[in-house]
């Protein structure tokens, strides 16, 4: 069904106050090498960064990762579910307020990042404008986004196992490949300076490995009963052939004012 039938706005409110951190508890455990997709985006900024906006910041992994003597990383979301999570986990200063209408002054911050909000807030024309509205010359925008590449063959197999049962595909309010970014970003005064995908992975063990997996996708057409099958998929392969790896391919891209 197409993504109009969705109400986004509503959807993504009750599901960060159903579910605050669930999708940092789930990236968070999805791995490559020594690191995460937080700590990936973690190291497109520079140390020597004084003031970080974290949009879209929900429990705060990033800003964590941030967190420096000297530094200020402010997260920023609209959901007060994710803010009270943030303020327990350790993150702060954090600010209630929609990424559309930064509450900072023009020029004063050295670098802006963002953890799947590009896909989340719409629409990405009116965030890219407070972002370089707020940035400094010279001030970055790093962020990382869903993708749809690096899949191998099996990933494409076990992914698209689980979309039969799911009957659907989780979605985005935005598009996932992030159609005419780069003309957008040029739009708006930013140049792109880094595109890079890897492919992390999150290993399903348990039946609560694939609860905590399935509980993070937006899935707003989709009946429960679809998600108890494709969580009873995913514990019966790992019961038979033993832990069951999804992949999930992340997207960084970094930009310069």
């Amino acid at each position: 069904m197409p993504d109009r039938e969705v109400d986004w706005p509503a959807y993504l409110a009750r599901f960060h106050a159903e579910r605050p951190g669930v999708v940092e508890d789930v990236l968070s455990r999805s791995l490559r090498s020594d690191h995460n997709p937080y700590r990936w985006l973690a190291r497109a900024v520079s140390a020597d960064a004084a003031t970080v906006v974290d949009l879209a910041s929900g429990s705060g992994p990033v800003a964590r990762e941030l967190a420096l003597p000297g530094r200020t990383v402010v997260g920023l979301d609209l959901s007060a579910a994710e803010l009270g999570l943030a303020r327990r986990r350790g993150a702060g200063p954090l600010v209630r307020a929609d990424a559309r209408t930064l509450p900072f002054r023009d020029g004063s911050v050295d670098v802006v990042t963002s953890a799947l909000g590009l896909v989340v807030v719409q629409p990405l024309a009116a965030v890219l404008s407070e972002v370089a509205r707020v940035l400094r010359p010279g001030g970055v925008l790093a962020a990382i986004a869903p993708a749809v590449r690096p899949l191998a063959a099996s990933d494409l197999r076990r992914l698209g196992q689980l979309n039969a049962r799911l009957r659907g595909w989780p979605r985005f309010p935005g598009p996932v490949e992030l159609t005419g970014f780069r003309r957008t970003l040029a739009e708006h005064g930013l140049q792109a300076v880094e595109d890079k995908r890897e492919r992390y992975r999150y290993t399903v063990a348990t039946p609560d490995d694939a609860w905590l997996l399935l509980s993070a996708l937006y899935l707003p057409l989709t009946p429960q009963s679809r998600v108890a099958a494709a969580v009873d998929h995913l514990c019966d392969v790992a019961e038979r052939r033993g832990p069951v790896e999804i992949a999930i391919p992340v997207r960084r891209l970094v930009a310069i004012k």
